[in-house]
């Protein structure tokens, strides 16, 4: 081979080595999932991104690449400068070498290996959950639960420094850890959140690690909140403006309709009732006046009958 290309290949080597980053050694139980973030260069955006198992990088196929994201209990999800590959229902058979990959050419890929160790039992590194979010201002905390009590225990920033019980900082925002050596946890908080802290940590614990990913969200404020309350029902308004009014106006009509049905049968009732009382007063002058004639008459007949006898 020519001097130069070789000397090429091993500085393209060299450099790609650094390319790729990725934790090193994940332990996890048998049965959950795990989520693996392999961090690259920007320079690499617009490469194809793969997941392979094997000792070495040049001889181990794709599982999962970016162009076919899905492939049985594995996927593989690339967004800005990171990739991150979850792997749900582990199995002992899962334990092994893989590598972050990211595609070149058959000759200069670049990648990074990372270790997985399943087990039947509790993992000897283990945080609750790997996703964490928060909103902006308040703190977090995170457990990670460990068995080694001789491992030295840290909280690490991916692309950045780590914190452990003596420094107390990471990369200048203080970080507060407490180390519980009796019941094998160490406490994680970070104060005063801000949106920049969100990005991918781990726990580590020796030569083990675990990866944690925090989201930190804007704090919405109640003026905030009351105004984009009233924009969006101004808005609202806006955009149904003919549905609301022709509502209104049926709603309406229909109002009407009834105090109109309501009002005829008042005045039909009344008129009924009018007239019955009319019948009744014009039965009871026929009646008395009857009653009167009759009086009359028989006055009249009592009168002619004591003339008759007088004579």
């Amino acid at each position: 081979m020519d001097p130069l290309m070789l000397l090429f290949l091993l500085i393209a080597g060299l450099t790609g080595a650094d390319s790729v980053s990725t934790v090193k050694w994940v332990p996890v139980q048998r049965g959950g999932s795990v989520t693996i973030p392999c961090f690259y260069e920007d320079r690499y955006k617009t490469n194809v991104k793969y997941w392979c198992r094997g000792f070495y990088r040049d001889s181990c196929p794709p599982i999962v690449h970016s162009d076919s994201p899905q492939e049985g209990k594995v996927s593989i999800r690339d967004d800005q400068r990171v990739f991150t590959v979850t792997i749900n229902n582990l199995t002992a058979g899962d334990s092994g070498s893989y590598w972050c990959g990211v595609m070149i050419s058959d000759t200069s890929d670049v990648g990074e290996e990372v270790r997985l160790s399943v087990t039947d039992g509790s993992p000897r590194l283990s945080v609750d959950k790997q996703e964490v979010v928060d909103v902006e201002g308040d703190s977090v905390s995170v457990q990670c639960h460990y068995t080694d009590d001789s491992a030295e225990v840290k909280w690490c920033k991916a692309g950045g420094s780590c914190a452990a019980m003596t420094s107390g900082s990471l990369d200048g925002r203080p970080v507060l850890i407490r180390d519980d050596r009796v019941n094998g946890v160490f406490t994680v908080t970070m104060r005063g959140l801000e949106r920049k802290d969100t990005g991918w940590y781990w726990c580590a614990a020796g030569n083990l690690q675990i990866p944690v990913h925090i989201t930190v969200s804007q704090r919405v404020t109640a003026t905030t909140s009351t105004k984009e309350t009233i924009m969006a029902s101004a808005s609202s308004t806006e955009m149904v403006p003919q549905t609301v009014s022709a509502h209104d106006e049926e709603e309406g009509n229909d109002k009407n309709q009834k105090w109109e049905q309501v009002l005829d049968a008042v005045l039909k009732a009344g008129t009924g009732v009018f007239y019955l009382i009319c019948t009744i007063i014009a039965i009871e002058l026929h009646c008395s006046s009857c009653r009167k004639w009759g009086s009359n008459q028989r006055e009249a007949e009592e009168g002619a009958n004591t003339n008759h006898r007088s004579e």
